[in-house]
């Protein structure tokens, strides 16, 4: 059985956590950590990540354990990653990026199980129309703002 490796840090949104296998990041959240602080390579460059991201630094690729992913999740939140800090798309420009015109839907199912929110930035996915559009991360829209405004972009 896969070990996973645990570790929390304090944000500006509040005490957030990062878990990882020796694959690479399995989960990043909001909240306490249930488990013992078990640290490994992935959890501490998340951590890194993490605090450049919040000081608004440049952060360095990270390695994801994709293995629970469906194909079309990992491609979504693949392709998601590659977005750059303070840019914006809509769920049905992210799809066709995907070559899945017209899966607008099942591209903003994907953003509500993002297993490695800010990290993969789903907060910079919105609607058509330029509404945010809703955030599965503690504080919902507050927080997608919040993130939005970090990033300085208005919407």
């Amino acid at each position: 059985m896969n070990q996973l490796f645990r570790q929390t840090l304090n944000t500006p949104l509040g005490k957030m956590f990062v878990e990882a296998s020796s694959y690479g990041l399995t989960r990043v959240g909001w909240g306490e950590n249930e488990h013992s602080e078990m640290a490994n390579i992935h959890t501490q460059k998340g951590v890194l990540w993490l605090n450049r991201y919040f000081e608004k630094n440049d952060t360095e690729m990270l390695e994801f354990d994709t293995r629970s992913l469906t194909i079309f999740q990992k491609s979504v939140l693949l392709k998601l990653n590659t977005s750059k800090f303070g840019n914006v798309m809509s769920y049905r420009e992210l799809a066709s990026k995907v070559n899945s015109p017209g899966a607008s839907r099942a591209v903003g199912s994907v953003m509500a199980m993002n297993p490695w929110p800010i990290i993969v930035p789903c907060h910079r996915v919105v609607r058509s129309d330029g509404i945010i559009g809703n955030y599965s991360g503690v504080g919902g829209k507050t927080t997608k703002q919040w993130l939005l405004n970090h990033e300085r972009i208005e919407s």
